[in-house]
């Protein structure tokens, strides 16, 4: 930071027109992420704001120009050449919203972080007329310009109230907020993304040949495809999480590997904690109790039985009060105490390994996603799938932050729930889904003309 700061308390008109310039022009630069931090540099009163933005409108403005002529002369082997594997995806997007906007993408793509690198370049190459294209590249380098730079001003005339927001939410507030956010992102691109989540799926099955294996498994289990790859797929899934599981509660009786970084984990993570972090946490953590899930497996229970699904309540119940009881019996197994902070937000009884909320929070919200999602179309799917994901994330790691239980004791339960599930999961498919070995088939229809013919 010491660096940055001289580096743009010398240069910092010149640095923000130069980078402006030559992302402008086409070259992939970060000269956005310089006004901003230019700007917010002027804020402690070592440059001059209007400065910062005339130079950055400069560069905009020149830099498009060049970028208009460099597409108009050279077209696209100059535009290749300067960004490389990644130009045809610019490009494309580029193309598109050009298409969509006209003249006025000109203008807009200065607020656009992809096609702003590609965009003048584009209208060369589309040959749009330059007096138009001045027209509205001048509008755009101007407005961007501003509204960057009076962003970056602000933020850096509240630096002292972000750091005060700072220390008062604490960092493990922020990093659950950053993953909220994150898992909603991720759950908008797959959602938007099903061809090619289906495209990616069968080249992967073609890759391994899933589909011969499935034949061959289908013959030996006298099931069907379907139900043959779902028994294989969750004794893979079941094996590999037990694996985890008996790895980590080899270390928790042994003391040893993993186990000697919990103290430390735990120590660190409980140092992160503040007050408002503590309560959002304690919140989070409610939602894997048994004052929350109990109730809410009523309520679902009761929904599965108004619908007659007695296969489905069946398995819900097995699922949670199987993976309860089997939670209490591996804790008086183990032994486990659990950790011991003074200052802790609050205290629990009990042993420590696994962990009885990150286990049940797997099983009750990942049955009722299973249960649910067989409904629901694919983006509704989607987002249950990854929301559930980032509510177990959260409740695990809740349990944590707390002081209640250590890293290995979250990483057991989540493991010992993962195997719970499947085996709940696997078993309902085996008894739902029907059964047609082929060679009984065969011997079905054969047995029926047989008998046709004679009568």
């Amino acid at each position: 930071m010491a660096g940055l700061t001289s580096l743009v308390s010398t240069y910092g008109y010149g640095l923000v027109f130069g980078l402006i310039l030559l992302e402008s022009a086409g070259l992939p630069l970060p000269g956005e992420t310089m006004l901003v931090i230019t700007a917010a540099y002027a804020a402690t009163g070592h440059l001059s704001l209007l400065g910062i933005i005339l130079s950055a409108a400069f560069g905009a403005i020149l830099g498009d120009m060049g970028g208009y002529w460099i597409g108009r002369r050279g077209g696209t082997a100059i535009v290749k050449r300067f960004l490389g594997q990644r130009y045809k995806n610019h490009l494309a997007k580029g193309h598109i919203f050009f298409n969509r906007y006209g003249a006025g993408a000109v203008f807009l793509a200065r607020f656009v972080p992809v096609v702003r690198v590609v965009g003048a370049n584009l209208a060369g190459m589309m040959k749009m007329r330059f007096q138009i294209f001045t027209l509205f590249n001048a509008a755009g380098g101007i407005a961007w310009s501003v509204m960057m730079g009076t962003l970056g001003y602000l933020f850096g005339n509240n630096l002292p109230l972000l750091d005060a927001l700072l220390h008062r939410l604490g960092i493990g507030l922020l990093a659950a907020i950053l993953v909220i956010a994150g898992a909603v992102w991720i759950s908008r691109r797959i959602a938007k993304r099903e061809q090619y989540v289906h495209s990616a799926w069968e080249r992967l099955k073609n890759a391994i040949h899933l589909d011969t294996f499935q034949r061959w498994l289908a013959r030996q289990t006298y099931s069907n495809k379907r139900l043959a790859l779902i028994l294989a797929g969750g004794l893979l899934l079941a094996a590999l999480a037990g694996w985890v599981f008996g790895a980590l509660a080899e270390d928790v009786l042994a003391r040893d590997s993993i186990t000697l970084y919990d103290a430390a984990v735990g120590h660190w993570v409980f140092s992160l904690a503040t007050e408002d972090s503590s309560q959002f946490f304690f919140a989070i953590t409610l939602l894997g109790s048994t004052w929350v899930i109990l109730p809410a497996s009523l309520l679902l229970g009761g929904w599965l039985i108004y619908r007659k699904r007695w296969l489905h309540l069946g398995a819900l119940a097995f699922s949670v009060g199987g993976g309860t009881l089997l939670n209490v019996i591996l804790k008086n197994i183990f032994l486990r105490p659990r950790p011991d902070f003074v200052n802790a937000f609050y205290h629990e009884s009990g042993y420590s390994f696994p962990s009885g909320h990150a286990m049940i929070s797997v099983l009750f919200y990942g049955m009722a996603a299973y249960l649910l999602a067989r409904g629901m179309r694919w983006q509704g799917r989607v987002r249950l799938g990854v929301t559930v994901f980032t509510l177990a994330l959260l409740i695990g790691f809740s349990r944590i932050f707390l002081g209640v239980h250590f890293l290995t004791d979250v990483l057991g339960g989540w493991a010992a729930g993962i195997v719970w599930l499947t085996v709940c999961v696997a078993t309902l498919e085996a008894i739902s889904l029907p059964r047609s070995h082929p060679a009984a088939k065969k011997s079905q229809i054969e047995g029926s003309v047989t008998l046709h013919e004679t009568l």
